[in-house]
């Protein structure tokens, strides 16, 4: 059976393994890729082909198509035949009179992969798209330079000028009386050549004579004249940049003008960095383009993903309210692809996109006129991590700290989502959302204090600070330090460390450790273990406070 090969310096046709006819190419990368994009025509090659009237089995799927358009007797090789060619490839290039050795044949193939690799970044660089996204990249550029200069030309010649900065808000009127010099030398000619209207021409003329601006020097009028002057040669330039954009846009990507508009379409190329990249991304992906920083540090924290990118831009989303853009975002994103698909496959404008927008579009104003309660958005609650206040059992020789829970003298205290449920001594405590309520004693909250008096005792917290006193009792905390004395007993707490002392016993913790004595007995605590030792029982018990 006859087999055509195809390599990269010419096609080969064998039968079995002898060669019957070998074309070479007079440059190789050229005819090789005209045959890879099927516009090769291979008139000789056919012609040989149609007098031996046989079958062939052929190694290239697109030197494949070409044949059959040309009505010759062809198939593909088996994949086993295909592996062989590509195996021995160097070695059917020598056996073609393509090179004189297996050496030879290889450098040929070198030379062929650099001269191909060049072709293909000359077709990527004359790619129209790529000079669109440059076209708009300098104009965001040239926005950038000219905000900055103008900001600068207001400020130096305001000193001779103050008043000129409050009247004209235009930065090219306020560039062109710039450059007609001092205050001193402006007629009312200047002003109307500059284009303001009768009303403000009269406001400058009388302003320019009753200035209290200082007079300047001709260098520096000058220099400040040289920036006027690039400001208005920059505002040129960004018209006729405007104006390139949108009949390169019009004439590449109609579809993507059509539903984005040709600035924004533009920007979107620019970020995803060809209108081929563009079509093969997904709708969710072209949403929230321009929006990386906020999508990777949701994914990383949890927190909202944005609902859009450069799509804010789009008149349909930014004119929208605050709840219906992330749907509308969406449907702009879905319609984009598919516009960017059309364009790369050269299909022409097709109208019924935008119209199949506008639809969704009021589809979505219809259905979500009014915001519902998930789009309402509610302040996050903060919990403290490891500073919540932890209860504890006493007088029993136990004590407990976990998120925030505490249990003292037979009453219970709880901390919740910010919430702290007191109570003590049959007594109760409530505080949800910022209210306190106990029993035979007050707590009011100012500001964020808390006072707290029982029994006789006071307790005050100023600007996070925490005193209370019981029983007679004293407690202090001063900038996070809390400090408890209970019935004759001394708590002190400085630096996050918290010592208490009740019913003669001591307790000291420092650098985390917290030591206990109480009844007589004595407990030690150093880092995060907790040592007991009480009067009552001669055994010592070990617990480990923290995981």
């Amino acid at each position: 059976m006859y087999s055509v090969i195809l390599t990269e310096l010419g096609i080969a046709v064998f039968n079995e393994e002898k060669l019957e006819r070998a074309f070479s190419f007079s440059n190789n990368v050229k005819e090789y890729l005209s045959i890879k994009n099927k516009e090769a025509k291979l008139n000789e090659l056919v012609n040989y082909l149609f007098s031996i009237q046989r079958g062939f089995a052929i190694s290239d799927e697109s030197l494949l198509a070409i044949l059959k358009k040309n009505n010759v007797d062809c198939q593909i090789m088996d994949e086993s035949k295909l592996e062989i060619v590509q195996a021995t490839k160097p070695q059917i290039i020598v056996d073609s009179g393509f090179a004189s050795n297996p050496e030879d044949a290889l450098g040929k193939l070198r030379e062929f992969a650099l001269g191909l690799s060049s072709s293909i970044v000359t077709k990527v660089s004359e790619s129209p798209d790529l000079h669109i996204i440059q076209a708009i990249n300098s104009l965001d550029e040239i926005d950038k330079i000219a905000n900055a200069l103008s900001s600068r030309l207001r400020e130096w010649y305001g000193l001779h000028f103050p008043e000129l900065d409050n009247i004209i808000d235009s930065i090219n009127g306020y560039a062109q009386i710039v450059l007609a010099g001092k205050r001193e030398s402006f007629t009312k000619q200047i002003f109307e050549d500059a284009g303001f209207p009768e009303s403000k021409v009269d406001m400058l003329s009388l302003i320019s004579s009753k200035s209290r601006g200082g007079d300047i020097s001709e260098l520096n009028l000058s220099i400040v004249q040289s920036i006027a002057k690039q400001i208005l040669d920059f505002h040129e330039l960004r018209k006729k940049l405007e104006d390139h954009v949108e009949s390169e846009m019009q004439l590449i990507a109609p579809n993507i003008s059509a539903i984005l508009g040709t600035a924004v379409g533009a920007r979107l190329l620019g970020r995803a960095g060809s209108l081929k990249k563009m079509a093969s991304m997904p709708a969710s992906t072209i949403q929230v383009l321009g929006a990386e920083k906020a999508l990777f540090r949701a994914l990383k924290t949890g927190s909202q993903p944005p609902k859009h990118g450069l799509l804010f831009q789009h008149a349909m989303v930014h004119s929208a309210p605050r709840w219906q853009r992330g749907k509308i975002a969406r449907a702009v994103a879905a319609k984009a692809v598919i516009a960017a698909r059309v364009d790369v496959y050269g299909e022409g404008l097709n109208e019924t996109l935008l119209e199949k927008l506008n639809i969704r579009v009021g589809e979505i104003g219809k259905k979500y006129e009014n915001p519902t309660e998930k789009d309402i958005r509610r302040p996050q609650s903060f919990e403290r991590d490891g500073g919540n206040f932890g209860g504890g059992r006493r007088e029993g020789g136990s004590g407990r700290r976990e998120g925030g829970s505490g249990r003292r003298e037979g009453g219970s205290g709880r901390r919740e989502g910010g919430r702290f449920n007191d109570r003590r001594e049959g007594g109760s405590g409530r505080r949800e959302g910022g209210s306190g309520r106990r029993e035979g004693g007050s707590g009011r909250r100012e500001g964020g204090r808390f006072n707290d008096r029982r029994e006789g005792g006071s307790g005050r917290r100023e600007g996070g600070r925490f005193n209370d006193r019981r029983e007679g009792g004293s407690g202090r905390s001063e900038g996070g330090r809390f400090n408890d004395r209970r019935e004759g007993g001394s708590g002190r707490s400085e630096g996050g460390r918290f010592n208490d002392r009740r019913e003669g016993g001591s307790g000291r913790s420092e650098g985390g450790r917290f030591n206990d004595r109480r009844e007589g007995g004595s407990g030690r605590s150093e880092g995060g273990r907790s040592n007991y030792e009480r009067s009552d029982s001669n055994k010592k018990r070990k617990k480990f406070g923290r995981r």
